[in-house]
């Protein structure tokens, strides 16, 4: 028998989303947040040989553990407290692999000033998982959810685009063609995301829609008008790219689609009024409208522009 197979998206539009009318709590999953009791929750899971490698030291795979987590919160102007772990050994697995990784992952819960409350440990027969569950407090009573933007409302992002995608790239190539500071540079974005933790109030206070960049821009965006019911105008020529990005892009011109569809930037994408990009590492680059599209100017193909899809 043949099995097809499904993305995030049309498993919980396929299973997990019901008739009954619950928004005050999960918000029919409509956003990668859940709400319960004025506490914000979230959780990730990361994979050995998907989200990282096996060769990758462990401790900065705590570090993207913990950030990744980080970055679905602070995207929704709330700054979080407390967390769960659990940890599914691999057998890859050794005592000076976990010693190393729990250094990282202390030093990042430290770092972002986290509670760790629970979790639960278990060996597996084959590559390891890690998951972390993390949630804070509402602040001014509100979060900013995906699913509020306005039309006419702008679209900023923070950082620089595509850098984690392309650090990939150069992972799992032995060899590029561009200095070995610009392919360190782009690694290292993917290997330890930067969550904007200093944006948090900015966000709370003006965006109007926010998510974080983890599924790729293109996708990310998609789903803003999705859960908005609206379209989008954006420049591919605004969208702020890295030097190292710009770099082995003019050496591998087909790289250029990774800036809006290659994932884990873990940056802030979201609405509001203008002018907001007077705000320091924020840059404009577009505009909300009605309808459901996404047009894109400056570039050339948007035909096979899907998003990065969880399948399984």
């Amino acid at each position: 028998m043949n099995f097809k197979m499904i993305t995030e998206f049309d498993f919980i539009k396929k299973y997990l989303i019901s008739d009954k009318k619950n928004s005050k709590h999960s918000l029919n999953f409509s956003d990668d947040v859940g709400l319960v009791d004025d506490k914000i929750y979230s959780t990730d899971t990361i994979c050995e040989n998907i989200h990282f490698f096996s060769k990758d030291k462990p401790y900065y795979v705590a570090q993207k553990l913990i950030r990744v987590n980080v970055s679905d919160i602070i995207s929704k102007g709330i700054r979080p407290k407390y967390c769960l772990f659990n940890f599914s050994v691999g057998k890859n697995i050794d005592q000076k692999w976990i010693s190393n990784f729990m250094r990282g992952l202390k030093s990042d819960i430290n770092f972002f000033k986290l509670n760790l409350i629970g979790g639960d440990t278990t060996k597996t027969s084959g590559e390891t998982v890690l998951s972390l569950t993390i949630f804070g407090s509402l602040v001014n009573n509100k979060f900013i959810r995906r699913s509020s933007a306005k039309s006419g409302d702008y679209i900023y992002v923070s950082g620089t685009i595509g850098d984690s995608a392309l650090g990939l790239f150069c992972r799992k190539k032995k060899k590029i063609n561009i200095l070995k500071k610009h392919k360190e540079y782009l690694i290292n974005r993917y290997l330890k995301p930067n969550p904007r933790i200093d944006l948090v109030n900015y966000i709370n206070k003006n965006a109007s829609a926010s998510t974080d960049i983890s599924d790729g821009l293109y996708s990310d965006l998609l789903n803003i008008c999705r859960t908005s019911k609206l379209g989008a105008d954006i420049k591919f020529d605004k969208i702020p790219i890295s030097n190292s990005a710009k770099i082995i892009i003019s050496k591998y011109p087909k790289l250029k689609e990774l800036i809006l569809n290659g994932g884990d930037d873990y940056e802030l994408l979201f609405t509001g009024k203008n002018g907001l990009d007077s705000k320091k590492n924020i840059t404009k680059i577009g505009k909300m409208k009605k309808g459901r599209n996404i047009n894109i100017t400056d570039f050339d193909d948007i035909t096979n522009l899907d998003g990065y899809k969880h399948k399984f």
